[in-house]
């Protein structure tokens, strides 16, 4: 019999949500677990437009097997894990690592986005030059997809071709690398390992040892397919492209190629492009001297972080082009307001109730649907963790030590409180050194991040539950082979 105390608790809570601007209207439900409530919001149109075109992209079923990421206050976006979403939110977003040297773009610009896996370098354009015009290539078709989707999603004016790029028509061999998408290409290597290991071990406190091997080699476990490829004049002919504002080239070790797929005719009408090649057998050079060959003014630096990698940035502009109008660096973001994302409405959320009804018990999740009707789309599994035993215990204090007493939560999100890929090495390290090396796999990580999420993987990975698990597999393998028998 459910307590009428708990029921006005509940119905206070569900008041209090529908007061905020950017929530139309709100119910607060049971979780899957009977203990968890969860929050459902409909978001309004005018004060939380992101979140009401994510919502509606979700229920029309456009996310697939992608999942939503928030890197920052003032962004959502489609992604394939989260690790590698905010990757490239501080690469493309925080570090500007494509603006320097001259790269800067005019009002309207045209843009070839070449390599564009999830579309962030895509969506960065939108904020830089209102009405920017973007054709993405990305022959990942996964990849490919959440361009599609996030162009929607922040309204910018992409086209998304689906193919690679290179110096003819063909179609290659290409290697996807699911856990580690941004070093996809067709030119993988057996190095591609070593060059992810060299980008890990110049992290700050970064220690060589077998959990990096282990998470190396996890991140780089790949999928061979066979994709279509064309060449940039192609591209550019069969979408009318008269200029390219800004070329952008991130296509993992066929940059030359690409470059090799441009004729004569579209190199004048290229005015920027800026690209990262990987210096194996002298490429760098003889890009620098392509494009300098071709009336660019070219620049070229290393990050810090890939000193231990062949992997280098190149700028490459036409001194003419400052006179196409492009905005100055000093003013080259454009505020978009696009309302809260979930994080953020989410945190406004639990800081109005726990101001206007103390007593009240916030929910324990939030989650954003088109309307009410749609509650069950999408239900979130419960974070809880089952019949949790010392296991859960030791991975709490790893935790705490972490990120702090307070983050030991089941909803606590690894990659929200700060954890990067070197964090994950250390809490990897630290629960082997506890519990064994098959206590956690090291995806888990970047595919279902929350403390109790990784709490639950842990109590799955004990000895006696694989044993019992291993033990009803083979009884079911018994008794279906005795129900086949011949009588």
């Amino acid at each position: 019999m459910s307590d009428p105390m708990d029921s006005d608790r509940t119905r206070v809570v569900t008041q209090l949500l529908r007061t905020h601007p950017a929530v139309t209207e709100a119910t607060v439900t049971a979780g899957a677990d009977g203990r968890e409530s969860v929050a459902w919001l409909v978001p309004d149109r005018s004060h939380a437009p992101l979140l009401h075109r994510a919502a509606a992209l979700e229920a029309a079923g456009r996310l697939g097997t992608l999942g939503w990421h928030e890197p920052a206050d003032d962004l959502r976006v489609a992604g394939v894990n989260r690790g590698e979403s905010d990757f490239l939110y501080r690469e493309i977003f925080a570090e500007n690592t494509y603006f320097k040297h001259g790269i800067v773009l005019p009002p309207g610009a045209v843009v070839v986005d070449a390599g564009a896996n999830i579309g962030m370098f895509t969506l960065a354009v939108g904020r830089r030059s209102p009405g920017a015009r973007v054709i993405a290539v990305e022959p990942v078709e996964e990849l490919a997809e959440a361009v599609a989707v996030n162009a929607e999603l922040h309204g910018v004016d992409a086209t998304v071709v689906r193919c690679g790029l290179g110096r003819a028509e063909s179609e290659t061999e290409f290697t996807y690398y699911p856990n580690n998408s941004v070093m996809s290409g067709g030119f993988a290597q057996a190095e591609d390992v070593d060059v992810l290991r060299g980008y890990l071990l110049t992290g700050e406190g970064a220690e060589g040892g077998t959990q990096l091997d282990r998470l190396a080699g996890d991140r780089m476990t790949a999928v061979r397919r066979r994709v279509p490829t064309t060449t940039l004049s192609r591209v550019a002919a069969e979408h009318g492209l008269t200029r390219i504002d800004l070329l952008k080239i991130d296509v993992e070790k066929a940059e030359a190629e690409v470059l090799e797929g441009i004729d004569a005719a579209l190199w004048p009408r290229i005015d920027r492009i800026v690209m990262e090649v990987h210096d194996i057998d002298d490429r760098l050079a003889a890009v620098l001297g392509t494009l300098s060959a071709h009336g660019f003014s070219v620049a070229h630096e290393q990050d810090p972080r890939l000193t231990l990698t062949p992997c280098h940035h190149v700028y490459a502009h036409r001194p003419e082009a400052t006179a196409h109008g492009a905005h100055p660096p000093s003013a080259a973001v454009t505020p978009v307001d696009h309302g809260p994302n979930l994080r953020m409405l989410e945190r406004e959320l639990r800081e109005l109730l726990t101001r206007e009804a103390p007593s009240a018990e916030a929910p324990g999740r939030f989650v954003v649907v088109p309307g009410l009707d749609d509650m069950a789309v999408g239900s979130p599994a419960s974070v809880a963790v089952p019949n949790a035993t010392c296991r859960t215990a030791h991975l709490a204090e790893i935790w705490a030590g972490l990120f702090g007493a307070e983050a030991v939560r089941p909803d606590a999100d690894f990659f929200d409180l700060g954890g990067d890929s070197l964090t994950a090495v250390r809490l990897l390290a630290h629960v082997e050194g506890r519990l064994g090396e098959d206590a956690l796999t090291p995806d888990m990580v970047f595919t279902d991040s929350t403390f109790g999420a990784l709490a639950a993987a842990i109590e799955a990975s004990a000895p006696q539950r694989a044993s019992a698990a291993a033990g009803a597999q083979r009884a079911g393998s018994e008794g279906r082979a005795l129900d086949h028998k011949d009588p």
